[in-house]
């Protein structure tokens, strides 16, 4: 039965791929288009959400999403939990309303439809091990804040090996919160993992079309912390994200 079920798995994921290539034969020259100008990258983000949301159709993907109406025309820093390569194409179905950039490590620039964004300065990437190219990614992402765009980032840095119990996160989304005073936008991935694994090219790794649960929890508003607070604000959000998983034996509660 295992390996009937990683049979079915790995067709699964050659129809996807199949279908993320040929819409983003489709969709690129558009992209492409709306990419030339820094002041057209809102109309190549809506160009984006269409492309998913029709890759997300053909992939029979389907959303379940609490607390979408929680969404304003402010600008967020959005933290996720991390569970599966998919998270960023269904954040868009998530937050898709308004425009956001990604913070996506250097590696994104290599990926075909996704990494375009990230060469074309509509998403930032970061290279954590070198400390100049790391400050100047921080720099792109507090000017976007200012600019009144949000931005989205993994605070556990990567997809955790034992996904979905969460890893600890990093520091940088928050100090950049308090620094700022801008507010926190938590959500919770529940299911990312079952409809691809974060380590998609086993063969015994999972992958299927079904439901998507994400769920957006109220914003976390920084007004009147300093850099005292950002530990503790990195727990709160750390909890805030990890209870509905918690909640369903996923995770488990932060020690």
């Amino acid at each position: 039965m295992k390996v009937i079920k990683a049979i079915l798995s790995n067709l699964y994921k050659i129809y996807y791929v199949l279908w993320f290539l040929i819409l983003y034969l489709v969709f690129y020259p558009i992209v492409y288009f709306y990419l030339r100008k820094p002041e057209l990258h809102p109309k190549a983000f809506k160009v984006r959400v269409v492309w998913v949301a029709v890759l997300n159709a053909v992939g029979v993907i389907l959303f379940d999403v609490e607390g979408r109406e929680k969404v304003k025309d402010e600008p967020y820093i959005i933290c996720m939990n991390h569970q599966s390569y998919l998270d960023i194409l269904f954040a868009y179905k998530v937050v898709g309303k308004y425009y956001f950039k990604f913070i996506g490590k250097k590696e994104l620039l290599k990926w075909p439809m996704i990494g375009v964004f990230f060469r074309k300065g509509m998403d930032i990437p970061i290279d954590r091990e070198n400390a100049k190219s790391a400050r100047e990614s921080l720099e792109l992402s507090k000017q976007a804040l200012k600019d009144g765009i949000s931005i989205a980032i993994f605070p556990e840095g990567i997809i955790p090996p034992n996904t979905p119990q969460l890893k600890p996160f990093k520091n940088g989304a928050f100090k950049m919160a308090v620094e700022l005073n801008i507010p926190i936008l938590p959500i919770t991935f529940m299911d990312n993992w079952k409809r691809m694994d974060g380590d998609p090219v086993r063969f015994f790794a999972k992958a299927s079309p079904g439901r998507c649960r994400a769920i957006v929890h109220d914003p976390i508003y920084t007004q009147g912390m300093d850099l005292m607070d950002i530990a503790p604000l990195r727990d709160k959000v750390y909890e805030v994200i990890n209870a509905p998983l918690v909640k369903e034996g996923y995770s488990k509660k932060m020690e």
